[in-house]
């Protein structure tokens, strides 16, 4: 069987973690992370915005590039 993740994603699932400043596109991320008090937060995935209710504490497999509050940590 072939690997399909590099070494690095295997051991664990994010290498990298980059918080936001709410208002710099960044790399597209592999998920996102609510570091602080749950809110609604417009996120960009795939050139599109979005408002999502992020939960305090809760990781969330979404990629995008942009997100409006500087309490989500996008994980690589």
């Amino acid at each position: 069987m072939q690997q399909k993740y590099t070494t690095q994603e295997s051991i664990a699932p994010y290498y990298k973690a980059v918080v936001s400043d709410g208002s710099s596109v960044v790399a597209e991320c592999r998920a996102v992370h609510m570091k602080g008090a749950s809110e609604a937060v417009n996120l960009t995935i795939n050139g599109t915005v979005v408002t999502v209710h992020l939960l305090q504490g809760h990781t969330y497999p979404f990629a995008c590039t942009l997100a409006d509050s500087n309490k989500v940590v996008h994980l690589y």
